[in-house]
């Protein structure tokens, strides 16, 4: 593996820079905003009302959908279509500040 680094090793020798650390923790402050169900939708400009119509379940489905804890990826992954995005799963291992693209299912991701 001649020319291969480790991430980790990597990783270290860039967080010995000066600043890289507070560099690391604004990006990081500016990714994880996150938004509820609702306020996807409205920035899509979208009513509960055309979402519904376009997962083909009523407006007070919608509602309940934006309001619950505990959602289904796969119902999920549903309303995020009908806003016109992609669900995308990800698994962070902090210890090794390392992030995993995960597939869910049988088939292989495409």
């Amino acid at each position: 593996m001649s020319g291969h680094r480790k991430w980790s090793d990597l990783r270290d020798r860039m967080m010995e820079r000066p600043g890289a650390a507070e560099a690391v923790e604004r990006a990081q402050a500016g990714l994880e905003e996150e938004l509820r169900l609702y306020e996807l939708r409205h920035a899509e400009a979208l009513s509960q009302v055309e979402v519904a119509g376009r997962l083909e379940i009523t407006q007070s489905a919608v509602s309940k959908l934006e309001h619950a804890e505990d959602v289904r990826v796969s119902t999920l992954r549903d309303y995020l279509e009908a806003l016109g995005a992609r669900l995308e799963l990800v698994a962070v291992f902090e210890d090794e500040g390392r992030r995993v693209p995960v597939h869910l299912g049988k088939e292989p991701a495409a």
